[in-house]
């Protein structure tokens, strides 16, 4: 992805694909390490939402779809300051 619109919907769209269940969590897993750095406004979002997926879950329980989703959103929109809830 080469500009910031680029990653902004393609994150909104993998996001909306994992909410609706049309991708599961180790096909999203593997898309978001791939992901290259980013300067700011995205970039400390991209690298918290890479540092969370790096982490293996046994179980992706409805808290862990919640946080993904959140931490998707932050890096679709800018605007969100920080990551929800830290990693």
């Amino acid at each position: 992805m080469k500009t910031h619109e680029d990653l902004t919907a393609a994150v909104r769209r993998m996001q909306q694909q994992y909410e609706k269940g049309r991708t599961d969590r180790d096909i999203l897993r593997g898309w978001v390490l791939g992901l290259p750095s980013y300067p700011q406004p995205h970039g400390g979002a991209v690298d918290a939402l890479k540092a969370w997926f790096s982490i293996r879950q046994s179980e992706v329980t409805p808290e862990i779809r919640t946080r993904d989703i959140e931490m998707l959103a932050a890096v679709a929109d800018p605007s969100i300051a920080t990551v929800p809830g830290g990693i």
